[in-house]
């Protein structure tokens, strides 16, 4: 599959997680995280998400340059969805308790994000030291969002 026809998998791989999430996440959340976590604010975050991941995929798949690809892998993919998949898993390790999205982080998130991240480079979309600081900006983005978002730190 080349890289235009699998990011607009993007939006169905995205609504598959909230559906395994919804509603447990938030109730994980408020356990282990922070008891001010709200169904409310999850359902905010996850429409954004939602139309976030469509728009990306179109965008994406209609115009894929190199500074688009950064940008969005940097803020939306590997965020949401590459680093997402390793919160989920640590969360799970951590609490000892099934933190809802880890079965569809590790079976459909992280082999798509592989599979984006390999067609990019094939098809000379971006390189793989911009492909590189992408993903560690990504990782920054991820800490920020969930730290003020799910921990209430910040």
């Amino acid at each position: 599959m080349d890289f235009r026809a699998a990011v607009l998998l993007l939006p169905a791989v995205s609504l598959l997680h909230i559906l395994e999430e919804w509603p447990r996440f938030p109730r994980w959340a408020r356990r282990f995280a922070s008891d001010r976590y709200t169904a409310r604010e999850y359902l905010i975050v996850h429409a954004a998400s939602l139309i976030t991941a469509f728009a990306s995929g179109v965008a994406l798949s209609r115009f894929p340059e190199p500074w688009l690809l950064f940008a969005l892998a940097a803020l939306v993919i590997g965020p949401g969805m590459f680093w997402n998949s390793f919160f989920h898993l640590g969360a799970t390790l951590t609490s000892r308790r099934y933190c809802a999205g880890v079965l569809t982080g590790l079976v459909l998130y992280l082999p798509l994000c592989v599979l984006l991240a390999r067609q990019a480079v094939r098809e000379d979309l971006i390189s793989p030291p911009l492909l590189a600081a992408a993903g560690v900006l990504a990782l920054l983005v991820h800490v920020i969002e969930v730290g003020h978002n799910v921990f209430k730190r910040w």
